[in-house]
This record gives structure tokens, sequence and C-alpha cells, in this order.
């Protein structure tokens, strides 16, 4: 039997959203317009139809100028004993070594921010003040999402313990985004799996659920750029503890819809996606197989509620 499903407290829960989409000149760092859209979408779908969220405990901070403007949001539910709460970003990371422990540490682009060494480091956000400052909260759960290069270098941070951390790529990599896209590639794909859901899913999306779609979803769709013509977008990563992974933010719009002729479609067409990581020669031969075992299932299944159903109409 199943676990069951943690739903939060929307009454005492939060959600804060930050992105950084522009950049002064001197910066080294390219314009995301996909931030704002991105942020302006999210809070939608958590406050939303679907959503757990009250409205007014979703917080937007866009293009912020200081570190101050992010913590000092943070601090705006200290003492009120959360639930939980849910710190996203979106925007560029960069990867220096810290001031004070000499350690490669992600830093959150702010519109002043300069991608330059020390200057990165003066001028950036450190993700280690993020998740510093969540914890004096002492939320009883805290879920960190960071769509940004380098992402999980976050996952190396002492204060990463006792935290969900969902990261859009590793340590080394730069996250995907489209200029003509409205949103980055990662918050894209997670933004779909929250309007369209999994028909076969449960009935609220938990955040082991999300992982384990877009561990599919996200190194299944290729991004195409001038750098990289063939290039997919890079597999998530994330670091969770104890039941954490329980925890849902959203319902599943597609749930009860598994044998639809709609729902056998996306079944079919994930089944698809997971037959091709199965297939990928950069994935590991052991990664392979459970993969292609996986596939194998998830037609089998297929088939069968297919079946079952022709039965039924005949």
């Amino acid at each position: 039997m199943p676990w069951l499903t943690r739903l939060i407290d929307s009454e005492r829960s939060w959600a804060v959203l930050m992105g950084t989409s522009r950049h002064t000149p001197a910066s080294g760092l390219s314009a995301i317009p996909q931030a704002d859209s991105s942020i302006d979408d999210l809070a939608t779908a958590l406050s939303g139809a679907w959503g757990l969220f009250e409205k007014e405990r979703v917080l937007k901070i866009v293009d912020p100028s200081s570190t101050d403007e992010v913590l000092s949001t943070l601090d705006h539910m200290a003492g009120s004993a959360p639930d939980v709460v849910l710190f996203y970003y979106v925007g560029h990371g960069m990867d220096c070594s810290g001031e004070e422990s000499g350690r490669r540490e992600l830093f959150l682009a702010l519109t002043g921010s300069v991608d330059n060494g020390t200057e990165a480091v003066r001028t950036g956000l450190p993700v280690s003040s993020v998740l510093s400052r969540l914890h004096c909260l002492r939320a009883k759960q805290t879920v960190v999402v960071l769509d940004c290069c380098f992402a999980s270098r976050a996952l190396d941070s002492p204060g990463a313990g006792n935290m969900h951390l969902l990261c859009a790529t590793d340590r080394v990599k730069p996250a995907r985004y489209q200029l003509t896209d409205r949103h980055t590639g990662f918050t894209g794909s997670l933004l779909r799996l929250f309007e369209n859901g999994i028909p076969d899913g449960p009935e609220y999306l938990d955040l082991h659920t999300v992982f384990q779609h877009l561990s599919v979803v996200l190194p299944t769709t290729r991004n195409a750029t001038p750098q990289d013509a063939n290039g997919k977008l890079p597999r998530p990563h994330q670091r969770t503890s104890d039941h954490h992974g329980r925890l849902a933010l959203v319902r599943n719009p597609a749930y009860g819809t598994a044998l639809t002729p709609e729902g056998l479609a996306a079944r079919s067409e994930f089944a698809l996606r997971v037959n091709e990581l199965g297939r990928d020669p950069l994935v590991e031969p052991g990664d392979q197989r459970m993969w292609l075992a996986h596939a194998a299932e998830l037609f089998a299944k297929i088939a069968a509620d297919t079946a079952s159903l022709r039965q039924g109409d005949g």
C-alpha cells in the first residue's frame, strides 16, 4: 500500500518566487526574459484551481537588486510557525569560490551582479545565505527549487540538510532556455506537468512523483541552440530526507483519466520517452536496463488496459 501524501497547511504555508530577468550591460550576463513569465505562471499554478497555496501567501521577487531585498522577504514570515516554505529561483547561477569558505559555491544573480570571479562573490546572492535564512524560519518542511546554471552546487552547502532541494541541472552544466519560449526549459516542463497532470498518477502530485516525471521528460526534450544543435535539457537532481518527498504542492488535474483516449495517449508518449532513455548511449548500462525494463512494464500495462476497454465495448 502506498504511503499517504502529505498536504500543506494552506493557512500557514508560503511560496517565495524569485527571478532575475535583466542585468546591467557590464554584468557579463544575458537577459532572461523568461524569468518574469516563469514566476507569474508558477504563482498562478501554485494558487490556482489545482494549486494548494493561498494566493496572498505566494510572494514574488522580480529583478531584485540587493541581497536584503530577498532575505527581508523571507523574514516576512519569521515567527509565524510556518508549515511549509517553498523557495524558487529562476535566473543565472554563478559558480565561484566563497570569500569565507574558499570552496566553490553557487551564487544567485541579482540585477547588478557581475559574473567575474570576486565580483560575482561581491555582487551575487550566495545560496548558502538563502538556505541559512530558511532554516531560521523553522518551518516544518522547506522546499527549494533552483532553475539556474550549476544548480546542484547548492547540494554541497552545509545548509542544504533537512530540506528538499530540486535542481534543474548538475554542478557543472548550464540550464537551458530559448529566447522564443515563454519559460525556461526546466520551469516550462514543470508547469506543463502541473497543467496536464499524470493520467495514471496519484490524486496529488507529490515531490517524489514530480522528480520522477521530470527525470524522464527533461533529458528526452530537445532544446537545440546554435551552440548545441542536438542538445537536450539537462537531467534534474534532488536531495531529500525522511518522508519529505511525500509532500504535495498541487493536485493532479489528470487524476482518474488513465483509461480515457487522452490518458492512454499521454501514457504511451511517456512510455516512449522512458524507452528512449533506455537506448541513450550516454546513460550508464545498468540504468539503461532499468529504463528499458520500466518501459516494458508501462507498455504492457497500457496494452492490457486497452484490451480490457475493447472487450468492454464489445
